[in-house]
């Protein structure tokens, strides 16, 4: 068992940290606020029955929103547990601590899950392009277009974003992720839609489609954009003050270590042609941006090579008191354990790194760095790491980190796990 009271990035990591991201120099008032590393409490707090991700978001209606993959969430009010779902969201009340704490299905969230896309199996009746497939259990065949994960969820001004990853596997397993869907539900409505207009709650329109194309995202350069993270700007993004939507990516399946960027107005979030992407940072820390033109592209922050294709995807968190960017990610299936590419990321535990920024384009600093990161026993399996973006206290010094573990082929802490985190800075 491996508890890390307190770890600080190594002199070879934080050297190729400034030469990345050295475009600024920190005065002395402020470097006081820059973290230099971090202590874990050693209580992990686990909840629910089963599922991964939890991608969040802190609401206008006080509560926090995330997004769970592959699991049934929580007991419904009758201590029942519901049926598998690949996708769901969840509405978090409460505090960070098991005494308060509460989660509940959110109430009018579209059924896109195995079942929802399971109901119509007469092949007469399928859209041109859809197939069937087995599936063991009480529904025998479902359509192939159930492999919808979701992740990136923002809340802005009231209405609620939701991006939505499409697998690429032909037979409808895991694989890397060739598109994305966008779904939102304005403000004051039950209801939700899709970026282009459609109803989101329409089972029979769930797939890639001929002509008629129904991602946001589709087989971009290097299925660029298919898996994406939003960036966390306060309570329904009441601290943004430039008025863009800031979303990150992995630069696909092969190329996970290089970390792609884009941004758009948030009144513009539906509106494709209006996205830009960063190109490169610029002499004085700023950030070079080009629109509607994904090909010219640039990475935002270089991360280890080597590791797992499910490796990086950022949880990036403005943390207010402090006046910076937190970002939280981790490596899967770290390198000399096996093939970066294989669907199965979990033979060996994953690697947790935390970063600071002071603007949501970087550049990013490296504060902490494990390889190894196991929390509180040697067999976990970290991944996904998420920070809280409501449950930051003491002036900006504590905040929550939650993850998934897949131990033991995800059979015993495979559920939400949530550690309290306290930022060092100097030389604490």
């Amino acid at each position: 068992m491996k508890y890390s009271a307190s770890r600080r990035v190594t002199g070879k990591l934080l050297a190729v940290a400034i030469i990345c991201s050295g475009f600024f120099s920190l005065t002395e008032s402020s470097a006081q606020k820059i973290p230099t590393g971090v202590k874990f409490d050693e209580k992990v707090f686990r909840s629910g029955v089963f599922g991964d991700n939890w991608c969040m978001t802190w609401a206008a209606d006080g509560d926090v929103y995330t997004s769970m993959c592959d699991g049934n969430g929580w007991l419904d009010e009758n201590g029942r547990k519901p049926y598998f779902q690949n996708n769901q969201t969840y509405r978090l009340s409460g505090g960070p601590d098991e005494e308060t704490f509460r989660a509940a299905p959110l109430v009018g969230a579209p059924d896109y899950s195995r079942k929802g896309q399971s109901d119509i199996i007469d092949v007469e009746n399928l859209p041109e392009g859809d197939t069937l497939q087995n599936f063991p259990g009480k529904n025998k065949q479902a359509r192939k277009t159930w492999t919808w994960y979701t992740y990136g969820i923002v809340s802005i001004d009231e209405n609620l974003y939701q991006f939505i990853s499409h697998t690429a596997e032909p037979d409808g397993g895991f694989g890397w992720f060739d598109g994305v869907q966008l779904i939102w539900r304005p403000k004051g409505e039950r209801s939700w839609r899709r970026w282009n207009g459609t109803s989101a709650h329409d089972k029979d329109r769930w797939l890639i489609g001929n002509g008629d194309n129904q991602l946001l995202f589709h087989n971009e350069p290097n299925h660029a954009f298919s898996f994406i993270s939003v960036v966390q700007y306060g309570q329904d993004y009441r601290e943004n003050g430039d008025g863009y939507v800031y979303l990150y990516s992995p630069n696909g399946r092969k190329e996970a270590h290089r970390l792609n960027l884009a941004r758009v107005k948030k009144e513009h979030i539906l509106d494709r042609s209006k996205w830009e992407y960063f190109v490169r940072h610029t002499e004085d820390g700023g950030a070079e941006w080009v629109v509607n033109d994904i090909h010219k592209r640039g990475d935002v922050h270089l991360f280890p090579e080597g590791w797992g294709f499910y490796s990086w995807s950022p949880s990036v968190v403005w943390n207010k008191e402090l006046g910076l960017f937190i970002m939280a990610c981790a490596g899967t299936q770290r390198p000399g354990t096996g093939d970066p590419l294989d669907t199965y990321m979990h033979y060996e535990t994953g690697g947790l790194m935390l970063l600071w920024a002071k603007n949501p384009w970087g550049p990013w600093d490296t504060f902490y760095y494990d390889e190894v990161w196991d929390s509180d026993h040697k067999d976990n399996r970290l991944y996904m790491p998420q920070l809280s973006p409501k449950w930051i206290s003491d002036g900006g010094r504590t905040m929550y980190l939650i993850y998934s573990d897949a131990r033991d082929g995800h059979s015993i802490n495979y559920k939400w796990n949530m550690q309290k985190i306290t930022l060092l800075f100097g030389n604490q």
